[in-house]
């Protein structure tokens, strides 16, 4: 019998669609290396005269907060009286003392107290985050950076790898990546803040810029930025 032979065009539609579904995936991923000429290797000695004071980043934001908190209060119906730190006339100077404002779950007579966030602990929180070392030593060894810092066991990190921690902030998961010569560690909690830790060398004076970042659901976004020169 002539006529045009059958051809079955499922098995080669089949590897096709196969094909592309791979290619697909394949362009999804990105493969991020250390770049060959890192200058991060070395002892770094901070500098704090080129530094941001952490402390003094903290109070801002955190200042900046407590007086939108007021306002917002007062919109509900406080008045100057409400909006007043309690404390200060309470003589509560000590770091350890009874916070009696905003912050505060309860009064000194076993009152519910004014709602608002615990200020007086997200204070300390961000503190104990952004103290940076004295002495770091930073070593790259392909895709594992090793850092030191002060006395402290170092910690290594290996680019891809999704890290499970817990430190004074919290609960979260800490990825490694590259931008070009800056090495980042970024950090995701369960309370939806985010933390950043950014390493580059200034290419113009060759020292070590440590940049951190904590996005805070209650306060924002504070940033400060650490200088080191090689020891």
């Amino acid at each position: 019998m002539s006529g045009t032979p059958f051809f079955n065009a499922r098995p080669v539609l089949g590897a096709l669609c196969a094909t592309l579904i791979a290619a697909t995936l394949a362009s999804c991923q990105t493969v991020t290396t250390a770049p060959a000429d890192t200058n991060l290797n070395g002892s770094w000695r901070l500098d704090k005269s080129a530094s941001d004071d952490p402390d003094a980043k903290v109070a801002t934001v955190m200042n900046t907060a407590e007086v939108k908190l007021h306002k917002r209060l007062a919109s509900y119906g406080y008045g100057p009286d409400d909006a007043r730190d309690l404390s200060a006339e309470a003589g509560d100077t000590a770091p350890d003392a009874p916070d009696y404002s905003y912050d505060t779950p309860g009064d000194r007579f076993g009152g519910p107290g004014r709602v608002g966030p615990d200020f007086r602990g997200l204070r300390l929180r961000l503190r104990q985050a952004l103290i940076r070392p004295n002495v770091m030593q930073l070593e790259v060894k392909g895709d594992l950076v090793s850092i030191t810092s002060d006395d402290l066991p170092p910690r290594s990190y290996e680019l891809g790898e999704r890290i499970s921690r817990f430190d004074e902030y919290g609960t979260a998961v800490i990825t490694a990546t590259w931008s070009k010569q800056e090495f980042d560690l970024n950090s995701r909690y369960t309370s939806h803040a985010s933390r950043s830790e950014a390493y580059l060398v200034d290419p113009l004076t060759g020292a070590l810029i440590l940049t951190q970042t904590i996005n805070d659901p209650t306060i924002g976004r504070v940033i400060v930025h650490s200088t080191y020169r090689r020891s």
